[in-house]
């Protein structure tokens, strides 16, 4: 079988069982790779209901078609599980390089199961797959576990993934990260990995991939790469944090958690000052990456110097301007003590700034949360709560159960100021400034992430995607109708083929490769011709899987699919967008579910619709009791 490896794997953490399996041939042919094949074996294996901390919650670690391929960037790893933080489906991308060395291993993907009686790591090396003892690696940090491991292992060309001890203490936050901040960020993986006691997954591959035009793919491969280099040029020296400048002076970033569009230190943020401040001249960037926008950061003097962290544009957002932290030095340590810990860098900040608005407003008093005092523009106030956190010490311990439930156990009216979707916080965007990424994000699968619908290129950037949205002229961002129309398909291509066939958003989305190369390099690497029309239809089929999916689990239109309402009755005040506001989230949830083929009232995916993408089997199980 061309492109692909060729074998599932999996281990059974309970009985220590090892199952090699050859790789289906129905989940090439309907679902390609990556996310198409986690989100089919979540469905299969998941029981309805299932606690996700119960050792009956699975971790599927998924590889793109392009993993470990000259296909630039060939990088990306595909995680699947039931979300401890929203109780609906678990999905995340990373990355660096473990799905190449997976892959070299020889497996298309790994399958985690049951629960270990005490700490373990899973060494996969070739054909030797091993469950060892990982007790003296509790408790450590990530780049502690990194250099332990290699260490007992006597090999520095291997790949890891770890969870921090905020994994380990079943924090909701949680995920598994690897390098210096490659994460499977969203959605509390980490939390399900500490409940199996799973600390590390160590893989050492010498194999490669067979392709099935090697001088096709060579040819595609490098003028995608030179595209990319050519797009992006002198801004890859910044990784991506030229974009505050670009927000700030077009969609704007909420400042003071969400309260405010204007702040007289945006410019604090702005790339040259990260730069030069605390750029280590170290690169991290991933597998295959043709710009090499991975940045090592660090503080370059004072109590923080020497604690590296590659940091994304998201969270000079969430924590520099939401929280209005212009002291770089100890936002890097933000970043880092996040990174090292393994949570959600950009969720996390919600926890500061939910806090800190609430004790501004007066609701709460610090005495209320156990003496954690937070304040906007006190960075070392955040530190200090992180350390509560991540330890579970005090007020802390509540918090670490995410902040929507935290507020719902303190009250007071704390509830409101909360600013999640499906129980995940929300990143820090001007959602009031973007029909389309407001509708996208409140009607997403797996909450609070932005990730399949960060239309900012489109609706403020002008790069359409033509082939793909339909588009012919760059729409107007503060329009609430006739948004479904372009919105729909543009949320397909992520999924149905960029994660599973491969290829990195941060290159797609400014357009430095167009969707029609990477299924060109598809064709070349499998022999396998995939169309547009094909391809966003595996897209549609995993979008409604994961739909039906969070039915199973008790999803509700009302409940789930909606917005603070901060975003909902209140204007943009102050900034370049100033004065912006929604007038009705309904309408165009209204608009956009007759769009999928969705139910008006539940938002379910209807018995038609599963029907004709070939997912009689899931519509069976869904409407089994009469729904």
């Amino acid at each position: 079988m061309y492109g692909y490896a060729g074998t599932m794997l999996t281990i059974n953490l309970t009985d220590g069982k090892v199952i090699k399996e050859p790789l289906r041939d129905d989940l090439v042919r309907d679902w390609i790779g990556g996310e198409g094949f986690g989100a089919r074996l979540l469905w299969e294996k998941l029981k309805p209901r299932t606690d996700p901390l119960s050792p009956e919650n699975v971790l599927i670690f998924t590889t793109t078609a392009f993993s470990g391929s000259v296909f630039p960037p060939g990088s990306r790893t595909i995680l699947n599980y039931k979300s401890p933080l929203t109780g609906f489906y678990g999905e995340n991308g990373m990355g660096g390089s473990f799905a190449p060395y997976l892959r070299f291993a020889g497996y298309d993907l790994l399958i985690v199961e049951g629960k270990a009686k005490k700490p373990v790591y899973i060494f996969i090396d070739g054909d030797e797959v091993e469950i060892k003892d990982a007790t003296h690696l509790w408790g450590k940090l990530g780049s502690e576990t990194d250099e332990l491991l290699r260490e007992e292992i006597g090999d520095t060309n291997i790949q890891i993934i770890r969870i921090g001890p905020a994994g380990e203490t079943l924090n909701r936050l949680a995920c598994m990260t690897s390098d210096y901040n490659r994460a499977f960020g969203k959605g509390g993986n980490g939390a399900v990995a500490g409940s199996k006691n799973l600390k590390a997954i160590v893989v050492r591959g010498r194999g490669s991939i067979p392709a099935y035009d090697t001088a096709g793919l060579k040819e595609v491969s490098a003028r995608v790469y030179k595209k990319c280099r050519e797009a992006y040029g002198e801004m890859a020296k910044t990784h991506i944090h030229f974009l505050n400048q670009a927000y700030v002076f077009t969609m704007g970033i909420p400042i003071r958690h969400f309260q405010r569009g204007n702040w007289d230190k945006m410019d604090r943020l702005f790339a040259e000052p990260i730069m030069e401040q605390l750029f280590t001249g170290e690169d991290a960037y991933c597998w295959g990456c043709p710009t090499k926008t991975g940045k090592v950061l660090s503080p370059k003097k004072g109590p923080y110097k020497g604690h590296k962290v590659d940091a994304k544009v998201e969270a000079d957002w969430s924590w520099g301007y939401n929280m209005m932290i212009d002291d770089l030095d100890v936002l890097c340590e933000i970043f880092y003590q996040c990174a090292q810990n393994g949570v959600d860098i950009n969720g996390s900040a919600e926890w500061a700034g939910w806090l800190a608005e609430c004790q501004e407003r007066g609701i709460i008093t610090p005495e209320d949360v156990g003496g954690l005092e937070v304040k906007f523009g006190d960075g070392e106030s955040c530190l200090r709560l992180l350390r509560a956190i991540f330890a579970r010490e005090g007020f802390g311990d509540v918090l670490a159960e995410g902040p929507k439930i935290a507020a719902e156990k303190l009250g007071k009216g704390t509830e409101k100021y909360v600013m999640h979707s499906k129980g995940s916080p929300l990143e820090a965007e001007e959602f009031r400034a973007d029909k389309a990424l407001l509708l996208g994000t409140a009607t997403q699968e797996r909450g609070g992430s932005v990730n399949r619908t960060w239309t900012f290129t489109v609706t403020h950037g002008g790069v359409l995607h033509s082939d793909v949205t339909g588009l012919t002229e760059k729409p107007d961002p503060s329009a609430e109708k006739g948004i479904a129309k372009w919105l729909k398909p543009y949320r397909e291509v992520l999924p149905g083929i960029l994660n599973t066939m491969g290829g990195c958003l941060i290159l797609w989305w400014p357009d430095a490769f167009a969707t029609a190369d990477v299924l060109e390099g598809y064709k070349y690497l499998t022999g396998r011709e995939v169309s547009m029309q094909e391809g966003l239809k595996v897209g549609e089929k995993i979008l409604n899987l994961a739909r039906a999916f969070n039915a199973r689990e008790g999803y509700d239109r009302e409940k789930d699919d909606t917005m603070p309402e901060r975003f909902l009755t209140e204007p943009v005040s102050g900034g370049i967008q100033d004065g912006a506001r929604v007038e009705s989230l309904d309408a165009m949830i209204d608009e956009f579910y007759s769009e999928c083929g969705f139910d008006l009232k539940t938002g379910w995916p209807t018995r038609a619709k599963l029907e004709e993408l070939g997912l009689k089997d899931v519509a069976d199980e869904l409407y089994s009791k009469g729904k």
